[in-house]
């Protein structure tokens, strides 16, 4: 910042001390209170902006000691020139620009600089920056937190085999999981290494974009221009530190596990329980704005060709009632709990597993409900199709929070992670605030029970007329695709995996089908010869890679997806 001048310079030119009040950037002067009234009616500088003493020390240093004198000649700089980008005094015309042709008045160059698109595009360039490496270091600690889950789940699969053998198989069993603990720690603490790393760039740049701010809102026109040329230079070093991190350091990692072949032969082959495996994948490059502009961005993303589910487990949802239920709506939180809709009219329930799909409870609720979204650790939302409202559950305290009227008939409902999507009776599906405020409708003329946001776009299916159709639109309503499925089949339950192919639960067909990104290529991943009997409900956890579907009977089954 700016060093302070607490002494008034025009005073001390007569030996008088005089705190200053504000300072001209013109005269490159601090004055004082009384001097200041002098200084507003002489005619040379009655023109001349100033600013406080206090904004002036807000300054950056580097543009704090901007000067209008020229360092070779002792003389004020008049012209700028525009073949070297330089401003210049009347003595270095003759010394060093007498040929150039491109010479104009410095006070018309700088004129308006602060609202330029230059000035503009160095702002938008720092908040560019600042906000990618805040998405990385989020990205980052998801990533983190995936290998708990993952963690988890190879820990319970390593405990089911463990079951089918003898004490044999003990001294293997400590050593993987101690290569499993090893590794976790290794993959958590290079994250944490990398995120220390980029947040230390981070502070540079926010660095940056708060002097921007200090130089737009307190710097002369001419201190503003001529800084451009030194703060893209400090742009260009950040942007520079931005790209090269697009290489081995933005490699993504997850943990595998391969059981030994052997294992059923262990007393005569088995030397180990498994091979615990680190695989590595490149990250997806993420493009400076200023990278983008001229390109065409071809995203690598995951075909509907190259899925392949792995069955986890197969569960059902039953407390041991006799009553009969129907799965309308499932969801998961981040522990692998999931909760469950039962739409069995007189139920009135949510059920409550664990990560392995044994039960732990049933929520009872005041009226049929339809679909279920889990909002943070404890709480979820609710949409109760005949009290046309959504109500919000804490699943520990099994205790109502808060509800929102939607005025119709509600049925699914998604968590964006900022708004909740609704369908709604009256042929739309609306987007609320957590205080019940209506942010958007998109009116779909087609009546649709189950909707997914991913990528801000929006998909749903319907059945109308003769046939039933996928969607996918924005958030304006402007229709990108449209697919049409056999009448029989009667897609209802949606979900979205990360690069956009969409998972229909079939309920007609007993199907699981995925329709790609394009909304043109589909193919069937599950059937009947899979125990598909009726299946309504489905989500994808992004995090785990894992999809849930779920028979209205409550038979529920737990996939891995790969590509």
């Amino acid at each position: 910042m700016a060093t302070f001048l607490p002494i008034c310079d025009i005073c001390m030119t007569d030996d008088t001390k005089k705190p200053a009040s504000t300072w001209c950037a013109e005269c490159e002067e601090s004055i004082c209170n009384d001097c200041e009234q002098q200084h507003s009616r002489m005619k040379l500088t009655k023109n001349h902006k100033t600013i406080s003493v206090e904004d002036y020390l807000k300054l950056p240093d580097s543009i704090a000691d901007i000067k209008q004198e020229c360092k070779v000649h002792n003389r004020k700089l008049e012209i700028y020139c525009l073949i070297h980008n330089e401003p210049c005094c009347l003595s270095c015309i003759s010394w060093k620009h007498g040929t150039c042709q491109k010479l104009k008045p410095l006070i018309e160059v700088v004129e308006g600089v602060k609202s330029s698109a230059a000035f503009d595009d160095l702002e938008d360039r720092a908040n560019d920056i600042n906000e990618l490496i805040g998405d990385l270091i989020k990205k980052k600690q998801d990533d983190k937190a995936s290998f708990v889950f993952q963690k988890t789940g190879i820990i319970s699969e390593v405990q089911k085999v463990r079951k089918a053998i003898n004490n044999h198989l003990d001294k293997l069993t400590t050593d993987l999981l101690n290569e499993l603990e090893k590794e976790e720690k290794k993959q958590s603490n290079y994250i944490d290494s990398f995120i220390e790393k980029i947040s230390e760039m981070r502070k540079n740049v926010v660095q940056i974009v708060n002097d921007l701010k200090q130089i737009r809102q307190h710097a002369s026109d001419f201190q503003a221009f001529l800084s451009i040329h030194a703060w893209n230079k400090n742009i260009e070093v950040e942007e520079k530190k931005w790209m090269s991190l697009q290489t081995d350091q933005m490699i993504c990692t997850d943990i595998y596990i391969e059981f030994s072949p052997l294992l059923m032969e262990f007393e005569k082959n088995v030397k180990e329980l498994g091979n615990l495996e680190v695989k590595y994948y490149p990250a997806k490059k993420i493009l400076l704005k200023k990278e983008k502009q001229g390109q065409v961005l071809v995203s690598v993303s995951n075909t509907v060709d190259t899925i392949t589910l792995t069955h986890i487990r197969s569960f059902n949802t039953t407390d041991g009632s006799s009553r009969s239920i129907s799965i309308t709506g499932i969801d998961m939180f981040d522990d692998g709990r999931i909760v469950l809709a039962d739409n069995k009219r007189l139920n009135n329930q949510l059920f409550i597993m664990n990560h392995e799909g044994r039960f732990i409870k049933t929520i009872p609720l005041e009226a049929q409900c339809f679909d279920v979204a889990v909002i943070e650790k404890n709480t979820v939302a609710i949409t109760l199709v005949e009290k046309k409202k959504l109500v919000f559950v804490d699943v520990n305290s099994s205790t109502e929070q808060r509800s929102i009227y939607t005025r119709y008939r509600c049925y699914g409902i998604y968590y964006t992670g900022e708004q909740l999507v609704v369908s709604l009776d009256n042929l739309t599906i609306r987007f609320f605030d957590f205080s019940g405020n209506t942010l958007s409708i998109l009116s779909i003329g087609e009546r649709s029970l189950y909707c997914s946001v991913f990528n801000n776009k929006l998909y749903y299916t319907t059945q109308q007329g003769a046939g039933t159709c996928v969607y996918s639109i924005d958030l304006n309503g402007e229709i990108i695709w449209k697919f049409d499925l056999q009448k029989s089949k009667r897609a209802n339950g949606i979900t979205n995996d990360g690069s956009g192919n969409s998972f229909l639960a079939c309920w007609g067909s007993n199907e699981l089908m995925v329709v790609g990104q394009d909304g043109k290529k589909t193919r069937i991943l599950l059937t009947d010869k899979n125990e598909l009997v009726g299946p309504n409900a489905i989500h994808y956890n992004r995090k785990s890679r894992t999809l849930l579907i779920c028979n209205v009977s409550g038979k529920c089954f737990l996939y891995r997806v790969k590509y």
